[in-house]
């Protein structure tokens, strides 16, 4: 490839990619109203014909929108696994909360809440999935699906255990419980149901998140303290260096 070639592939590629920026900082700041053509083009400093260039339209536009939203909720979900993993189960979930509360029209257009020029996140049943299959096509759910795999391989969640070797639909159906459990009250909290200060976390989503474990086989006593520690490893994320 010639230098002027890769002059201009590196050329498309950037505006393409300022393009996708812009349309997620338009999201982030005034919802899905914002991604209109004209309004990505101005953001992004460039014509309305670029949208149809580098994308094709609005729609598949708003689609890598939602793409790269995903990308983004897989980094934030990632940190280094303790010897904890209940406390590493429930540090994932109070990130997952973060992510909503501080980027909501994101998280509406990822899940399908939000439809911006009539695109819907793509649905798949994630039930009958492998986990190795899990970790390919949906990696931020990857990230429950790794904690309670190891809270089962660790004893602390028995349900769905045998041999001390937890077959997938038990992992991944564990799993979802718990991703419907956050996501269910993340919805609510974004939809003012429970005030907008935070107050509900503790008295519902953490009571909740307790219940659950022991119901899946945890001690009320080891969840409380692992819940302990990811509430202080959350601090200590939030509040680098204090």
């Amino acid at each position: 490839m010639t230098s002027q070639t890769q002059s201009s592939v590196s050329s498309v590629r950037s505006v393409r990619h300022e393009m996708l920026q812009a349309a997620v900082g338009l999201l982030d700041e005034d919802g899905p109203d914002a991604l209109q053509t004209r309004k990505v083009a101005g953001a992004a400093g460039t014509s309305t014909m670029a949208v149809y260039t580098h994308f094709g339209g609005m729609q598949p536009l708003i689609a890598a929108v939602a793409e790269e939203g995903l990308r983004q909720f897989d980094a934030a979900l990632t940190m280094p696994p303790t010897d904890d993993p209940v406390a590493d189960l429930v540090a994932t979930g109070a990130a997952y909360r973060r992510y909503a509360i501080e980027r909501p029209h994101m998280y509406r257009l990822m899940f399908g809440s939000t439809s911006a020029h009539g695109i819907n996140a793509p649905a798949q049943n994630v039930l009958t999935l492998t986990v190795a299959e899990v970790e390919q096509r949906h990696p931020s759910f990857a990230h429950l699906v790794r904690a309670v795999h190891r809270s089962m391989l660790a004893g602390r969640i028995t349900v769905g255990t045998a041999n001390n070797d937890p077959a997938d639909a038990a992992v991944i159906a564990t799993a979802a419980q718990i991703w419907a459990l956050i996501h269910g009250f993340v919805m609510l909290e974004l939809a003012g149901y429970y005030g907008a200060d935070g107050a509900a976390a503790a008295p519902v989503l953490a009571a909740m998140t307790s219940n659950l474990l022991v119901a899946l086989g945890d001690s009320p006593a080891r969840a409380k303290q692992s819940q302990r520690s990811a509430v202080a490893a959350s601090r200590a994320h939030e509040n680098p260096g204090t």
